[in-house]
């Protein structure tokens, strides 16, 4: 049962060390400074792609294809030793690096795991095998010790371009290379894809425009690189930064581009200096971008999960409160027939049993009927429209009209306008908090005040009394289901018109709250978004 196993994993190990060969012997075509150092060298790239892919079983390749590489290059095998047991370790580290404090090859998907990808594998990891491998040609007399500083830091750009570079589209399409593209996505990533690659050779190969030749306009990249980072994902912006990389690469060797000097392996410096600094801005950009569209969607999966789970929970209170009035109108019934018929005829504490349940049978009615108005509150899906707030007043008014009477109160309005909303539910808001101005009043007749101030795109209407006032620590309590700050023996009712007037209002787009001074009044407050053709006053 091994045998398969280890015969795959050999397969691997001859398949890596002969991409890593080649793309080392590519790399060294462009060795300037030293026959074994490259300012820009792929197989970096590769074997961390390969290391997080495939798993650690695959390192002898590394090792191999590196000794391989430069016992061709230079003939020296204590040499050729050292720089292959440098690059095998640099990839080792690196690759565990990224997994244990990065998030190994999802690296991509946050920018703070980016970041850190580029500081452990960008870094730190490359300056191993810089070290080593330096090291190793000047003890093997390949190399001058006075050449060591500008040895080492061509081969460290070398390699960061390679673990920035080369590696990000390796693990990105390699961990998921089926991107849901529509058909007008993959147009326009292709159109991306060209115009980047028209960019690119006009500004670094100059073949189609010669005379931008050594004109600074590489920062005119930068832009199709942003676009393609905010359109589409990692996958397709690490693409797009290799493609841009390889024709800057090629047309930097041909002696043109913004960073020709006179050195041709300090042009390549800093080039893979520039591409390093874009790939980090790009890539973090997609990467950030990409976070966000996540978190967006989460959060639109919650909003409408939550929005299935209050509809499931408004139709339960709806058929429950529904249901439960058929029984409890025959309890009520047959309880009050009770108190009726056998009145007196039983002793004291009887009667005032049967008169307890009278009032519970009574009150549980009440609020089964105000639960069935909270489950209905909100329930029409009518859409909004410009509405006269002062008419929703005067329906409100007319319904209170007797209660207004009995109680001496004046109600009054001035400046109310036209709001996008429901006519109906606005007319129970108003309802509520007059009523329960006139129901919480003090000594003095109630007085109420309706009034709308316009503040930038919504309507602040406020209704002001001269009741008894609330204590500031129940503010917020007031607007919950069935609370009540006052015995049912001085002030009826169930306490759920606050609860409605929170629903509705909120349903419109608005909030509401409340200010109070006790023994003084109460005003309480509530916004409206403006009527869709204007928001004139009725």
């Amino acid at each position: 049962m091994r045998r398969p196993s280890r015969l795959a994993d050999l397969a691997l190990i001859v398949t890596l060390t002969a991409v890593y060969f080649v793309a080392g012997k590519l790399g060294l075509q462009v060795a300037l400074v030293n026959a074994s150092a490259s300012a820009v060298w792929a197989p970096t790239g590769i074997a961390l792609a390969a290391l997080l892919l495939l798993g650690f079983r695959v390192w002898p390749g590394i090792l191999l294809g590196a000794f391989l590489v430069n016992l061709t290059t230079t003939g020296g095998i204590p040499s050729s030793i050292g720089i292959a047991a440098g690059n095998a370790l640099e990839a080792l580290a690196g690759a565990w690096l990224v997994l244990r404090f990065a998030n190994g090859r999802r690296a991509f998907e946050r920018p703070r795991d980016f970041f850190k990808y580029v500081i452990l594998a960008g870094l730190l990891s490359t300056a191993v095998s810089a070290t080593i491998g330096v090291t190793s040609i000047c003890l093997g007399g390949s190399a001058h010790w006075a050449d060591f500083r500008s040895i080492w830091l061509t081969w460290w750009l070398g390699d960061l371009g390679g673990a920035l570079i080369v590696a990000p589209p390796l693990i990105l399409w390699a961990s998921n290379p089926r991107p849901a593209w529509n058909r007008w996505q993959v147009l326009e990533g292709a159109l991306l894809l060209g115009l980047i690659g028209l960019v690119g050779e006009a500004v670094f190969a100059q073949r189609l425009v010669p005379q931008l030749s050594r004109d600074p306009l590489s920062f005119l990249c930068i832009p199709f690189l942003v676009w393609t980072a905010f359109r589409f994902d990692q996958r397709l912006t690490a693409t797009a930064a290799l493609g841009l990389s390889g024709i800057a690469t090629w047309g930097t060797l041909g002696g043109s581009g913004p960073f020709m000097r006179d050195d041709p392996n300090d042009s390549l410096l800093l080039l893979q200096a520039f591409m390093a600094v874009t790939v980090l801005m790009s890539l973090s950009l997609a990467a950030a971008v990409s976070e966000s569209r996540r978190a967006r969607q989460a959060l639109e999966a919650q909003a409408a999960e939550l929005a299935r789970s209050n509809a499931d929970l408004e139709q339960f209170a709806y058929a429950a409160s529904h249901d439960l009035k058929e029984p409890l109108r025959a309890v009520t019934s047959f309880v009050q027939l009770l108190a009726r018929r056998y009145k007196g005829r039983l002793d004291n504490d009887a009667d005032e049993f049967i008169q307890y349940a009278v009032e519970g049978t009574s009150r549980m009615a009440t609020m089964v009927d105000d639960l069935l108005e909270y489950s209905r509150a909100g329930r029409h899906h009518e859409p909004f429209q410009p509405t006269d707030s002062g008419e929703a007043l005067t329906r409100a008014l007319a319904n209170l009209a007797l209660v207004i009477k009995e109680s001496r109160a004046v109600v009054t309005s001035e400046g109310l306008p036209r709001v996008n909303g429901d006519a109906l539910e606005l007319a129970i808001v108003f309802q509520n908090l007059i009523g329960n101005a006139i129901k919480f009043r003090g000594e003095e007749p109630p007085q109420v005040h309706v009034s709308a101030l316009r503040e930038r795109r919504r309507w602040l209407f406020s209704v002001r009394d001269n009741g008894i006032g609330i204590d500031p620590a129940h503010r917020e309590r007031i607007f919950a289901l069935f609370q009540r700050l006052h015995g049912r023996d001085r002030y009826p009712g169930s306490g759920i018109g606050l609860t409605i007037c929170k629903k509705i209002v909120e349903r419109h787009g608005g909030s509401i709250w409340a200010s109070s001074t006790p023994g003084i009044g109460s005003t309480f407050y509530f916004t409206l978004p403006l009527a869709e053709h204007g928001g004139e006053r009725g």
